[in-house]
């Protein structure tokens, strides 16, 4: 059975696939969706038709994702090239490893800062005890990542 409220927001996706969009600006697009879903009902569409239609009324997903880049703003463009990279080096299979990695060092660290402040250890110290920290957990997570990297590429992905 057809979900049209299902089938909107997967469309709704697909054109700010790259996430980086105002909720403003996704319920606008949503609106105008709607809209034409409902005019085309009341001729007596079917749901499915109807969505069907206004989604080639509006156009192209890419011609609309285009569209919404004219007017963005220097973060969002930043937020969007991240947004790409991070599809890009994280792919499903990374992101298991990834995610454990990064819940160990929060623990360490934690733990770290824990320590440190029921211990009478000079506020100084411990805060650069903690800045280091955070310097070895990104060049830990830069090794893991060319490991994955590797490892996919030797098994042929």
């Amino acid at each position: 059975m057809f979900d049209l409220d299902r089938a909107v927001a997967t469309w709704t996706e697909s054109v700010f696939a790259d996430r980086c969009v105002s909720d403003a600006r996704v319920a606008e697009l949503k609106d105008h969706l709607y809209c034409e879903i409902e005019r085309l009902r009341a001729e007596g569409h079917s749901a499915e038709q109807a969505f069907q239609s206004a989604v080639a009324t509006l156009g192209e997903t890419t011609a609309l994702a285009a569209e919404a880049a004219k007017d963005r703003s220097v973060l969002a463009t930043a937020c969007v090239a991240l947004a790409r990279a991070e599809r890009r080096d994280l792919r499903r299979a990374f992101r298991a490893p990834l995610m454990a990695h990064a819940i160990l060092w929060a623990a360490v660290m934690l733990g770290i800062a824990l320590m440190l402040s029921k211990s009478a250890t000079p506020d100084s110290l411990s805060f650069l005890t903690i800045s280091l920290l955070v310097p070895c957990w990104w060049a830990s997570e830069q090794i893991l990542r060319r490991a994955l990297e590797q490892g996919a590429a030797g098994h042929g992905r």
